[in-house]
């Protein structure tokens, strides 16, 4: 069994659509399955990245102790992948279905983002960073936003 250092599980309603969906609109490459019957209770998808992977755990929810987000309510995490080009990745999840929380934009040069919601109610940043970009230019850029907002 492949697993990355983390290895989030995402719980959902329709887990082999959402299987599907995943490797539609992220590229995800199913490792293996298993079910309890016709119920996925565990499955492992990789992301591909450049040079590196990370894997993830895609399964039916099982109330009370493993529930799916509600439709439309706010998410406890999301997840964030790095892609080689923003625009696409966002118009590819786009066509198999997902929602956009953020079009496409430079939060500022080298730092392109877009976000998504999948069908299954999970949030999906989609960026792409130039290599230069350092972890204080990520602080300036978050200090400005915070102020714009006037939270700062």
């Amino acid at each position: 069994m492949e697993m990355s250092a983390l290895h989030p599980n995402v719980t959902v309603s329709g887990a082999r659509e959402a299987i599907a969906f995943y490797e539609t609109a992220l590229g995800a490459e199913v490792i293996d399955t298993i079910t309890a019957g016709d119920v996925v209770i565990h499955s492992d998808l990789r992301l591909r990245s450049g040079t590196s992977s990370s894997t993830f755990t895609v399964a039916e929810a099982f109330p009370p102790d493993s529930v799916a987000p509600e439709a439309g309510a706010p998410t406890h995490a999301s997840f964030t992948i790095p892609v080689d080009d923003t625009d696409a990745a966002y118009a590819r999840a786009l066509g198999a279905g997902a929602t956009s929380l953020a079009e496409p934009a430079d939060w500022f040069p080298g730092f392109r983002q877009s976000a998504v919601r999948c069908p299954f109610g999970h949030r999906w940043y989609l960026v792409t960073v130039a290599d230069d970009v350092t972890g204080a230019d990520v602080q300036r850029a978050s200090d400005a936003w915070m102020a714009e907002r006037g939270d700062a």
